[in-house]
């Protein structure tokens, strides 16, 4: 029986063979086949050229030493800049063997490489709590920050400079912190407030952290750090590092680290040790929440850690989230309800109010909490201009200035982020999604969709400062009314 499958078979293959063979050599396939061949001729060279050109570029770049590299002054000058290796030499020339830098974990195998100094954290980020427990004290109040710092380092590294600098990452360290100690960025996710308004303006979240203070040491209107707690120590050449000394170390906490009694190993004499931290730290460490990264199969789920996450991502998102600034009145429920509508669109910000007054972050996202917020400034407008998860807003009660109103486009019509039925217009690169350009004489391009605030926000905000019809008076009693 095999030997005729056998024969079927090859009869098959062969028949099969055949008829492509005509098929390939009919005189429409051959003009088709020509014609493909002309194409290709016609645009493999430029492209050819284009990836020859590409290719020679990027190996360019990439030559270049990864701490070490060509840069140019603001004058034309050329230079190599070095501030990378030098601050780590510094670290290894300058500071005794047994010192602990603390530094955001990007730098940390250059800081053990090159520096040749113990360092708080490093790319090998498994321990996720441990990044967000530095997170949490580069992104806190510097009171705060060396309360913790003092038990776990001797110097504080960051990179400054602009560019890709710490001040850039930020917003990360924040966020990263908040997923294990919610109390960073109490009901938000993404840490809105944490960051800055247009103009480079630092928002009061911002202003106060300690990180901002180092990345931005010695500038006019940077709040200085107290030398009772932090000292500068290092600027590199050009200002991308500089690295401050920990003052008052905890002496106790120091030894107690270094003690290897003190190390948890999977086996005595292990690399793999998780380590502690010291015993003075024991009631920070209790309010971690462990983060469970809901792709990881090894560990059980968890129903916080998902809405957490399913929040955040709603947010990052653009779909929002309810707001908690009047934490008894939901203003999202029932807004269709108010006949709210916009009173115009504008692309400059002369149009506004001249008594007009600039918030940032949410307030310039969401709807609801930009109303709230221009009722409690007293504002019978509100401006906002959405940025992606926050945004700009100014209130002002003079009337906005109608001949400068435009055309509603892409722009002017973009959503908010918690009611997409209302429109937030746009900034920056939310702009440049829906195709909105400047206004003539404006260099930003924004589309600020201004509204009237309606009475019941006046009514709530007036009821929460304890008056009654807007009257502002003062509130009676310490406690919270109850609803």
């Amino acid at each position: 029986m095999a030997a005729p499958t056998q024969q079927r078979l090859k009869t098959s293959a062969s028949n099969i063979a055949l008829a492509a063979s005509k098929l390939y050599n009919l005189r429409a396939v051959c003009v088709l086949r020509i014609a493909i061949g002309v194409y290709l001729c016609q645009q493999v060279p430029p492209k050819a050229r284009e990836f020859y050109k590409y290719s020679h570029e990027l190996s360019e770049s990439l030559s270049q030493p990864s701490i070490m590299f060509k840069a140019r002054l603001n004058n034309g000058q050329e230079i190599i800049l070095d501030d990378y290796r030098e601050a780590y030499w510094w670290l290894a020339k300058r500071t005794p063997s047994d010192a602990r830098v603390m530094a955001w974990w990007d730098y940390g195998y250059q800081i053990a490489g090159i520096g040749n100094r113990t360092t708080i954290a490093d790319g090998n980020t498994w321990n996720h709590e441990h990044i967000a427990t530095l997170g949490r004290i580069l992104s806190a109040p510097e009171e705060k920050s060396h309360r913790v710092a003092r038990h776990l380092a001797d110097y504080v590294l960051v990179w400054a400079g602009g560019g890709g600098d710490d001040l850039a990452k930020s917003p990360h360290m924040a966020r990263i912190g908040n997923s294990v100690y919610h109390d960073i960025c109490p009901g938000d996710p993404t840490c809105s407030q944490f960051g800055f308004y247009q103009g480079g303006i630092p928002t009061p979240m911002m202003e106060k952290c300690l990180l901002y203070k180092m990345v931005r040491y010695g500038e006019p209107g940077v709040p200085s750090l107290d030398k009772k707690r932090f000292t500068h120590a290092y600027s590199s050449k050009y200002g991308k590092v500089r690295i401050f000394k920990v003052m008052n170390v905890s002496r106790k906490s120091k030894e107690w680290v270094a003690d290897p009694a003190n190390r948890v190993c999977d086996a005595p004499g292990s690399w793999y040790c998780t380590g502690q931290y010291p015993p003075a730290l024991a009631s920070l460490i209790a309010k971690r929440k462990p983060f469970r990264q809901l792709e990881d199969f090894n560990v059980a789920k968890d129903e916080a850690s998902q809405k957490y996450q399913d929040e955040y991502h709603r947010r990052m998102e653009g779909r929002g989230g309810r707001n908690d600034d009047f934490d008894d009145y939901d203003a999202s429920e029932g807004m269709s309800n108010m006949g709210l509508a916009s009173v115009g669109c504008f692309g400059a910000e002369a149009a506004l109010g001249s008594d007009k007054v600039y918030t940032g972050g949410k307030n310039g996202a969401q709807i609801s909490v930009a109303l709230q917020w221009a009722a409690q400034k007293r504002k019978k407008f509100v401006a906002v201009a959405r940025a992606g998860v926050d945004g700009h807003a100014f209130a002002f009660s003079q009337p906005p200035d109608m001949d400068m109103a435009l055309d509603v486009d892409d722009g002017c019509d973009a959503p908010c982020l918690d009611i997409d039925s209302f429109s937030c217009g746009c900034a920056d690169a939310v702009c440049r999604e829906n195709g909105a350009r400047p206004t003539r004489g404006e260099q930003n391009a924004r589309r600020w969709v201004v509204y009237e605030v309606p009475a019941e926000f006046m009514e709530a905000a007036a009821t929460r400062r304890g008056g009654s019809g807007g009257g502002g008076g003062k509130r009676k009693g310490s406690k919270k009314s109850k609803r």
